[in-house]
């Protein structure tokens, strides 16, 4: 057999499938929303950290999300009246190159793109101006499929197509740069909507109920509770008080960390969607250390498949992960993707900053 024959494919948790059984660690110097953009166009996933503020990891999330969409639901719009430096302010903050133009109401108006206007010569002037009206944008009803919609971008050599109902009301978009981003990663991750899935990881208690709230607002499609002991009363409770909240109910949850039979057991009877296994064997975890409990990971990983006994929920093996082989070894123990910390915080596109010692970076 050959690399080019070999299929990659498994499941993150009961609903979420990857292209690739690569998942990155929810660490601050990690995944932030760069990295799990990267990581998600190969076919993976990216757990957004927890040490930020429930809003600021909240919109990590949504700039994973926005980053590449098939139709673009309510999509940001601006008014007739408003400055050129609003439409600056949104591409510079969110990215956001072709941005419609409504009365306020949805009624389409007109487009203004990066083309229509210099910067910062015209900051001052109002959005009607310099907008596109009517008569220069192409748009499209309701109902246009994504291939269509393909056509007639490259057809008629625009950078967006507006979607617009039979009273002329804007309903969504579609852009050339993500068709184009459909073509160039075949494998990626996405959801119904095609965007790029990410997660996010919260804690126990309130804290884990408030942030779940806010990336769930923002489209996050999984969520991870990230602890040392995860065979623990707090986690179990903060579990099921997650799957039993009802703005939660699309949203897979996975709970962890834990290493016995019974520990995975318990976690899967509350209702988790997949586990995470491990105690110990991430490079810069101190559990094992401070606690003076740790358990080999391919043992972990075999007390894991007995605790999951028929159940089926995934299992993602947690640490331990110092060589591209031991991505084989913890597949090959049971586990069916890796979560993986130090690898990817050697990357350019995680938050971390880059030191070097003894003349090596």
């Amino acid at each position: 057999i050959t690399p080019t024959e070999v299929d990659l494919k498994t499941r993150l948790s009961k609903r979420i499938n990857l292209n690739i059984p690569l998942v990155s660690a929810p660490m601050d110097t990690v995944t932030e929303s760069r990295l799990a953009i990267a990581l998600a166009l190969e076919g993976g996933l990216g757990f957004i950290h927890k040490n930020l503020s429930p809003q600021a990891q909240a919109e990590e999330v949504a700039k994973v999300k926005r980053f590449r969409n098939g139709f673009i639901d309510n999509p940001i719009t601006l008014r007739p009246d408003s400055k050129i430096k609003e439409v600056v302010k949104i591409r510079q903050a969110k990215g956001i190159k072709n941005i419609p133009i409504t009365n306020g109401q949805g009624k389409l108006l007109g487009l203004i793109t990066k083309f229509d206007y210099f910067w910062p010569e015209d900051e001052k002037l109002p959005v009607k101006k310099l907008m596109r009206g009517l008569k220069e944008v192409i748009t499209a009803p309701v109902g246009t499929s994504l291939a269509k919609a393909h056509q007639i971008i490259k057809q008629k050599k625009i950078a967006a197509l507006l979607i617009v109902d039979k009273k002329g009301f804007l309903k969504s978009i579609v852009t050339r740069s993500d068709l184009e981003k459909n073509l160039q990663f075949p494998l990626a991750s996405k959801d119904a909507s095609q965007r790029l899935r990410v997660g996010g990881a919260v804690s126990i208690g309130n804290d884990a109920w408030q942030r779940a709230r806010l990336m769930a607002e923002k489209g996050v499609d999984v969520l991870v509770i990230d602890t040392a002991h995860g065979h623990s009363k707090n986690v179990i409770d903060t579990l099921k008080k997650l799957k039993a909240d009802q703005t939660l109910k699309d949203i897979d949850i996975i709970a962890g960390n834990v290493a016995t039979a019974a520990g995975v057991k318990e976690l899967i009877e509350a209702g988790a969607d997949a586990v995470k296994i491990g105690m110990g064997p991430g490079s810069i975890c101190t559990t094992r250390v401070i606690s003076g409990v740790g358990v080999p990971q391919i043992t972990a990983i075999q007390n894991a498949i007995q605790g999951r006994g028929q159940s089926n929920v995934p299992l993602i093996s947690d640490g331990g992960i110092k060589y591209s082989g031991d991505v084989v070894k913890a597949l090959a123990a049971g586990a069916d993707s890796v979560m993986i910390g130090k690898l990817f915080a050697a990357t350019e596109e995680s938050p971390g900053e880059v030191t070097y010692y003894n003349g090596r970076m």
